[in-house]
């Protein structure tokens, strides 16, 4: 891979975390102080929200191109100076796959959809949870950008 070719990828996948870290802080923001409520009749309304669409059709396909990017400029990489902010990204862009896979596998399941019907009393519980372990995940977002534009920094002083 030329140099210029892994200083586009390695934009490309700051682009990526980045809108991945944005759409998660916007849901702390925005719906997670909602999900923390102790009426079963709110988490309703909010299951009736989602009916056409969900975060899924916004975080899917950019976030896992976006974690698929990280792990093939790490494989192909032949600089040395990049290679620790490289294997650090790609480590926690794993991280993070496996953590939002938990979240919306064993958390959000439980508060939307047939999983919420099943028990709508425990709907707050799970809203706290996905509360901690989306805090969590920025972090290790912001830590993902970070090393990410490390390398793009120490990428651009080779030219």
């Amino acid at each position: 891979m030329t140099l210029t070719k892994q200083k586009k990828l390695t934009l490309f996948s700051i682009f990526g975390i980045s809108y991945w870290f944005f759409g998660n802080l916007y849901e702390a923001i925005v719906f997670g102080p909602n999900w923390i409520i102790e009426d079963p009749e709110h988490l309703k309304h909010l299951n009736a929200f989602f009916v056409n669409s969900s975060p899924t059709a916004y975080f899917i396909p950019m976030t896992l191109i976006a974690a698929f990017s990280i792990w093939v400029i790490t494989f192909l990489n032949k600089v040395e100076v990049v290679k620790r902010e490289y294997r650090m990204a790609s480590i926690l862009a794993l991280i993070i796959t496996v953590l939002t896979s938990l979240i919306v596998g064993f958390v959000l399941s439980k508060m939307f959809g047939p999983g919420f019907y099943e028990n709508p009393s425990a709907g707050s519980f799970y809203g706290k949870i996905w509360n901690i372990l989306n805090a969590f995940r920025l972090f290790l977002e912001i830590a993902t950008i970070y090393y990410l534009f490390n390398s793009y920094r120490k990428l651009d002083k080779l030219n």
